[in-house]
């Protein structure tokens, strides 16, 4: 068995790629990703054979490079379909993103198996429409849909490894913008949680934007160390992208969720009401800032019983997901 796995476009669909390849052998994978730098940095660490292909997503774009791309999608499917068939794989999974377009257009064309990950709370364009011809579908997030398995999103083994009850008296939150940071957290968040810092430890991470100084805050650019980070954390605000919220609920941290508020099919939204619908959570909206200061909401959060709001957000269905959803793939 020979198993192709189309993952591009962001960490929150290549990172659980990695984590279900990491269930085969080397030379049962390979994957095809675009050939941006990003991409090219995050597959260089890991151990499996890639195709980079000139690729990107038709969203967006204008109406010339629209059309461009549909001129070149056949040009770049040849090439994918040969080197598919080098390959000699006869199993397809699929990550979603645009680059899901290649692999459901492949499997069509050499009839082999389509299996697809769905890490957000709503399906993506391109999974969507590769849906009708997959074997099965693993959803992070319970979609309702035939043949869906619900196993949720893989995580890095490091997740598996934390309880919430690691380290009693908890002196940090700790704040995340993702790994590009976020510009509207930096300019919005920094006064309404300066009240904590009387109490706590704020740890602010900011990616490669610049932050304001604020003495209270320590800003960090980059969190090498996080799941470390989290045994001593009592509550994070973040966004609310699919690998973020199930790292959150696989470790149980109480969280602030703030969801992108132009994430596409308002899938952040989504995914933070679902992490939140058993009350370990609560989410604040980017729109909130705009009509009132937040720091009320925030402090009031803050004074409620971290543990017993530990125990909603804790699920375990993210740890060894990856190993079920190998396993699914294998017995076919």
């Amino acid at each position: 068995m020979k198993l192709a796995i189309f993952a591009a476009g962001t960490g929150g669909h290549i990172f659980p790629a990695l984590s279900i390849a990491g269930q085969f052998k080397k030379e049962q994978i390979l994957f095809f990703a675009s050939n941006r730098t990003i991409e090219k940095d995050i597959f260089k660490k890991s151990e499996f054979n890639v195709v980079h292909l000139n690729f990107s997503g038709f969203r967006g774009k204008s109406l010339v490079k629209k059309i461009f791309w549909l001129i070149k999608l056949p040009f770049i499917l040849y090439s994918t379909l040969n080197k598919f068939k080098e390959f000699e794989a006869d199993k397809i999974l699929i990550m979603g993103g645009y680059i899901s377009i290649l692999g459901y257009l492949v499997s069509v064309l050499s009839k082999a198996d389509l299996y697809i990950h769905e890490q957000n709370s709503v399906m993506g364009t391109a999974n969507k429409i590769a849906s009708k011809r997959a074997k099965k579908i693993f959803s992070g997030f319970h979609l309702g849909l035939q043949n869906e398995l619900h196993l949720g999103n893989p995580l890095r083994e490091e997740f598996h490894k934390i309880s919430y009850l690691d380290i009693p008296d908890k002196k940090n939150i700790l704040v995340l913008g993702g790994s590009q940071g976020s510009s509207f957290l930096i300019k919005n968040l920094p006064e309404s949680i300066l009240p904590l810092s009387k109490k706590l430890k704020i740890i602010f991470q900011t990616g490669t934007n610049a932050p304001p100084f604020i003495k209270n805050i320590k800003f960090v650019e980059f969190i090498n160390n996080l799941p470390e980070l989290l045994r001593s954390t009592q509550f994070i605000i973040c966004r609310s992208g699919a690998i973020t919220v199930a790292e959150i609920q696989a470790c149980g941290i109480p969280a602030i969720f703030i969801p992108l508020a132009n994430a596409v099919d308002n899938h952040q939204f989504l995914n933070a009401k679902e992490a939140c619908k058993l009350g370990g959570g609560i989410i604040i909206n980017e729109s909130d800032f705009l009509r009132s200061d937040c720091s009320e909401k925030i402090l009031s959060f803050s004074n409620k019983n971290m543990i017993e709001l530990s125990k909603h957000m804790k699920k375990d269905l993210h740890l060894n997901s990856a190993k079920r959803i190998s396993d699914e793939i294998k017995q076919d």
